[in-house]
């Protein structure tokens, strides 16, 4: 018995909660929580859960321990980056600025002004490296290089707004905003990158020239003033832009009726008026060139934005955009010396040192050959012309439909063409801009890698893959094209059939019907939307803007379109619109026959077939060669009737 009663207090002290315990009370010993300690309104708790909740504690703390040395590391990290940045990695950054990217789109110095950087003042210098560190050799693969790039950009944007803040801007104030709003862009902030584009041209505007004529030659230009006014012109122009079509009209056209008028024209056709009858041409450098071009560059960009122009005339009416881009997009030609063309400038003779030695020039001159091939491409893309053609009823030109696929076709080789001779000659293609041009053709490839002739369908795919491999090179350079790659994986991806198509002339003879995301499609065509983080926050606003910035991201005529307005995937360039007249007949008999010949010996690819010699960039015996190429396909195709 006295045994038990020697248990019992043991047994009770188990028992027992601690607020028990202290009070010496008799504990009931419930868990959770005792009946007492309930009927007191107190918290009640036995000592194996305090030990339990002082292991939590401690681990917690040990955590939070962990986490704030990892946090102090990469700030102290951060700190020596940007404190030690110009000791460390400037001078390598500096030399791959004027490397990669001078000129490669922005010439904002002469050339004697690398050696001269470390005078510039400091936020000029930031930018510079900024950019100059995406070419290191593990690109923006490297964690290390992104947040060097970040706190670059960061300190030289704190120091922009200071100077704006305290009423000192200066030309290297303006030269910063336009290579941070380069920089921005390309990351995927847009509205913080048209922010610093905007600013930069607002205070070129107020201090600007009365007197253009500088822009005629920039390669010779050394007045930073004006190197940094023709930066500005060409930001604006190569970002896309922001609103809609500029011959729309509105109260800014209103005020101002030559906004649609290049000034490449404007300058031209003063000389034109100065030398009379006499054989005078202007020979304009490349540095400018390019710059003409990027304006063309601009009013495709506005074409592709602006795809739903309902009750608008169609293509091949003289006033219609597709009309004045093409007039414009010709007249740019006209203007421009024979020696910018592939023939005769010679690139593939030159050794890759050569090539790499003289990026300089050979980086605008890439541009100035790819966004001229690209423009048609835009102009003529199935997805953009069947838009304006959704409520179109009469029967679609036959001549329009060859011509659009001729262009097409033709441009697209092209720009294939010069991807494998980058390739061939080791040459890397900084500038962004022309990752965009390369992806528009990828979608064109595409859509013809799904056709029903294999031969054609082979080809296509072989395109597409290389469009593919060139823009995961850039995009280790440039994030905004690293997301151009994945929107064309997941756009390839969406592909899906969706039932047959049955020719009403033909019973029993059908084609399959594609599905696509057409939103996505249109993201990548539009530059100023393929650009764009699908994430708003890292950009200018806070929290509360960033959600309704988040919502205007999205396409804001999403709603009309219709995947029956776009039943293309398949077929050659837009010759399965619905419009388009079954059993066509596109050449005469004996010129038919003969082509027929012609592609049963042909079996070259149409950038294969602008590797002539005595090829140039719009001869007749190219177009003639592509058209044999690719004759029997397209005429397949225009003897199709889609419902």
């Amino acid at each position: 018995m006295a045994s038990i009663e020697d248990e019992r207090p043991a047994k009770r002290a188990r028992q027992a909660c601690e607020p028990c315990r202290r009070k010496k009370s008799r504990c009931p010993g419930e868990k959770p929580a005792c009946s007492f300690c309930e009927r007191l309104g107190q918290r009640c708790f036995y000592s194996g859960d305090v030990v339990e909740d002082g292991l939590e504690l401690a681990k917690k703390k040990d955590m939070d321990d962990r986490v704030s040395r990892i946090e102090s590391t990469l700030e102290q990290l951060v700190s020596y980056i940007t404190s030690n940045g110009e000791s460390s990695h400037g001078g390598g950054a500096i030399a791959k600025y004027f490397t990669f990217c001078h000129a490669q789109p922005l010439r904002l110095f002469s050339q004697t002004v690398s050696e001269s950087v470390d005078k510039r003042d400091p936020e000029l210098v930031l930018a510079m490296e900024a950019l100059g560190l995406r070419f290191r050799l593990d690109g923006l693969e490297g964690r290390l290089t992104e947040l060097e790039i970040r706190s670059r950009i960061e300190k030289a944007g704190r120091m922009v707004m200071t100077r704006i803040t305290d009423g000192n801007v200066e030309l290297s104030t303006i030269q910063t905003m336009c290579l941070l709003g380069m920089l921005e862009f390309t990351a995927g902030n847009s509205v913080r990158a048209g922010f610093y584009t905007r600013m930069a041209n607002y205070f070129m505007q107020s201090i600007r020239p009365t007197n253009l004529d500088f822009l005629k030659d920039l390669d010779t230009e050394t007045d930073e003033r004006n190197l940094c006014h023709a930066s500005v012109m060409m930001l604006q122009n190569i970002q896309g832009p922001h609103q809609q079509w500029p011959f729309r009209a509105h109260a800014d056209q209103l005020a101002h009726p030559d906004i649609a008028r290049p000034i490449f024209d404007a300058l031209t056709s003063k000389l034109d008026l100065r030398r009379g009858d006499s054989d005078y041409k202007l020979d304009v450098g490349i540095n400018t060139a390019t710059l003409n071009s990027s304006e063309i560059w601009s009013l495709a960009c506005s074409y592709a934005m602006d795809h739903s122009r309902d009750g608008t005339s169609p293509p091949w009416h003289p006033q219609s955009d597709y009309a004045m881009i093409s007039y414009w997009h010709i007249e740019h030609e006209s203007y421009m010396p024979l020696r910018f063309r592939l023939h005769a400038s010679r690139f593939p003779d030159y050794s890759p040192e050569e090539l790499h030695a003289h990026r300089d020039y050979w980086g605008p001159w890439l541009f100035f050959q790819i966004v001229w091939h690209a423009v048609p491409c835009i102009l003529n893309h199935p997805f953009l012309l069947s838009m304006r053609l959704r409520k179109f009823r009469r029967t679609m030109p036959q001549s329009f439909l060859r011509n659009s696929f001729e262009q097409l076709t033709l441009h697209s080789g092209w720009i294939v063409h010069f991807i494998e001779l980058v390739e061939a000659k080791s040459f890397e293609v900084s500038d962004p801009t022309l990752g965009h041009c390369v992806a528009i053709v990828a979608t064109i490839y595409l859509q013809h890698s799904f056709a029903d002739d294999q031969s054609f369908s082979k080809k296509a795919q072989v395109g597409f893959d290389k469009c593919l491999r060139f823009l995961r090179a850039m995009g280790r350079r440039w994030p905004h094209i690293d997301r151009q790659v994945q929107q064309l994986e997941q756009l390839r991806d969406s592909i899906s059939p969706g039932g047959l198509i049955s020719e009403s002339s033909t019973p029993g003879n059908s084609r399959q019907r594609w599905s696509v995301n057409l939103q996505l499609l249109w993201r990548i065509l539009v530059y100023s939307h393929a650009s764009k983080d699908p994430n708003p926050a890292g950009d200018i606003f806070g929290p509360s803007l960033a959600k309704e910035c988040s919502k205007n991201m999205g396409i804001s005529s999403a709603g009309v379109i219709a995947e029956q307005d776009f039943a293309l995937i398949g077929s050659a360039g837009i010759s399965g619109h619905k419009t388009v007249a079954s059993e066509c007949v596109t050449y005469p008999p004996e010129q038919a026959e003969h082509l027929e010949a012609g592609t049963e010996a042909s079996t070259m690819d149409p950038s294969e077939l602008a590797e002539g010699s005595n090829l140039n960039f719009a001869g007749e015996e190219t177009l003639m060669l592509q058209l044999q190429d690719y004759d029997k396909a397209f005429e397949d195709w225009l003897s199709l009737n889609p419902p």
